[in-house]
């Protein structure tokens, strides 16, 4: 049964590797519990959708924007290639339970599932963060007139390092009754950045009455806002990856001319095109460390920069 169980996984992976998210501004995860979909729809976004079974082999890269239906459950491997794509410059967008599927693991210490569960709720939130997050809150008001609605059996999240999360969104009855009053956070992680809201996008837009609808656009509002600041993010990505390659070359795991080829994840398997851009890392000698804009890291002779 072994042979027949090693053939099915090539096909898959196969199968997988044809979906091209290359050129796609937005690439959203299928999730069980949610649909991110129905908003980007609402508001004129242009996606690709995959499931998470495709992540390791797909060519995310540092321009996109990366949005994980709840709940957020996926394989070692291909939350091993959301970590690549965030530390490369990408945006990643999570809701309800990738908190605790999704972020925990790849993410620790930034923040974390409370424990308890949410109920259906519409609670009035309060928009905070710094002057550097006014993108994301662009058309969010202030002083509770906007309204979010959690989910039955979402997670609440805590923050583990205050230093490290800005809360962008908080309601202070969400606290009273879920024991987190927290609804919106945001974290760098190397080159990228992480942004969490608590509920489920698909239960925000097109409700009937008009403080759920409030609930939805101010959901929407926020989803469009995530979209619109990697737009603007172009400038410091191409900062990122100054260095051209001279000539075609392969990622090698270690700065040796006998070295393996470095373990990669997404498209290409390491090789590098002429011309292709990288950020340099660090340098080794005749080497230097360098990452591609799918993540993937490895060494590549001085020279060939």
């Amino acid at each position: 049964m072994r042979p027949l169980l090693l053939t099915s996984i090539l096909v898959s992976s196969l199968a997988y590797a044809g979906t091209d998210v290359s050129h796609a501004a937005v690439v959203v995860v299928r999730g069980s519990a949610d649909h991110m979909e129905q908003v980007l729809a609402k508001a004129k976004i242009s996606y690709v959708a995959v499931s998470p079974d495709e992540l390791p082999t797909l060519a995310l890269n540092a321009r996109q924007v990366l949005m994980v239906n709840c709940t957020g459950d996926m394989s070692p491997e291909a939350r091993e290639r959301v970590r690549r794509f965030v530390a490369a410059g990408g945006f990643l967008y999570t809701t309800d339970h990738a908190v605790h599927q999704l972020i925990e693991p790849i993410f620790p210490n930034t923040i974390a599932w409370t424990g308890k569960s949410t109920s259906e709720a519409l609670v009035p939130v309060k928009v905070s963060g710094t002057e550097a997050d006014r993108g994301l809150l662009n058309s969010l008001g202030g002083n509770a007139r906007e309204l979010w609605q959690t989910a039955g059996g979402g997670f609440p999240f805590k923050v583990l390092d205050p230093k490290r999360v800005t809360i962008l969104m908080e309601s202070p009855e969400a606290e009273k009754l879920f024991g987190s009053g927290h609804i919106a956070a945001r974290f760098r992680y190397e080159d990228g950045q992480v942004i969490h809201v608590t509920g489920h996008f698909f239960s925000q837009p097109g409700q009937q009455s008009e403080a759920l609808a409030r609930a939805g656009r101010g959901f929407e509002t926020f989803s469009s806002n995530v979209v619109q600041e990697k737009q603007k993010d172009g400038t410091r990505i191409d900062a990122l990856y100054g260095a051209g390659a001279t000539r075609a070359v392969q990622l090698q795991a270690a700065p040796s001319a006998k070295a393996a080829p470095a373990p990669t994840l997404g498209q290409g398997g390491g090789a590098v095109a002429k011309g292709q851009k990288l950020k340099v890392l660090e340098k080794s000698g005749d080497f230097v460390r360098v990452r591609d804009q799918q993540g993937n890291e490895g060494y590549v002779p001085a020279d060939a920069l």
